[in-house]
C-alpha cells in the first residue's frame, strides 16, 4: 500500500492506496523468491491528480486522487491494436480484475517517471525504457 501524507499532520495519512492488492494470496511464493524486498517507485503527475508505481508482469498501476485506479499498462515493446482511451489518453484498465496465478517475478517496474509539465511517462523494465505519451487531440 502508498501512504499519502502531509506534513503538517503527522498524526495519519491523508489517504491510503491499496497497489498489491491482487498479490495478497501470493505472499508466501514472494518471500520464498526475496521478491518481497523488491521496492517500486512512486510518481505523481505534474498536476498532482495522478499518482503511478510499477509492479509484476511489467506492469504500471496508474492511480487518481481518490485512490481508484485509471490505468493499468504493460510495458513491452510490442505492438497492440489501439485500445479505448481514459481521460488520461491511455488504454483503459479491464472492467474486471484478473485472478493472478502465475508471476514472473523477473518482470517488474521498479522505476517510473511522470514529466512534470507534458502528459507523458517513462517506464524503465527490465533493461529497457518505455516512453508513453498522449496522442494529440482528436486522435484516439
Amino acid at each position: 500500500c502508498r501512504k499519502l501524507w502531509d506534513v503538517n499532520r503527522e498524526s495519519k495519512p491523508l489517504k491510503t492506496v491499496y497497489v498489491h492488492e491482487q498479490l495478497r494470496g501470493k505472499l508466501c511464493d514472494l518471500y520464498e523468491n526475496d521478491a518481497i524486498f523488491d521496492k517500486f517507485q512512486c510518481s505523481f503527475s505534474g498536476d498532482a491528480e495522478y499518482m503511478m508505481t510499477g509492479s509484476y508482469h511489467n506492469h504500471v498501476h496508474i492511480y487518481d486522487r481518490a485512490g481508484r485506479e485509471a490505468c493499468c499498462l504493460e510495458a513491452s515493446g510490442s505492438k497492440r491494436r489501439a485500445a479505448p482511451r481514459s481521460r488520461l489518453n491511455l488504454p483503459r484498465p479491464k472492467a474486471k480484475k484478473e485472478e493472478v496465478t502465475d508471476m514472473d517475478l523477473d518482470k517488474k517496474v521498479l522505476h517510473c517517471a511522470w514529466h512534470p509539465t507534458e502528459p507523458s511517462i517513462a517506464v524503465g523494465a527490465l533493461n529497457a525504457v518505455y516512453v508513453y505519451a498522449a496522442a494529440p487531440t482528436g486522435q484516439a
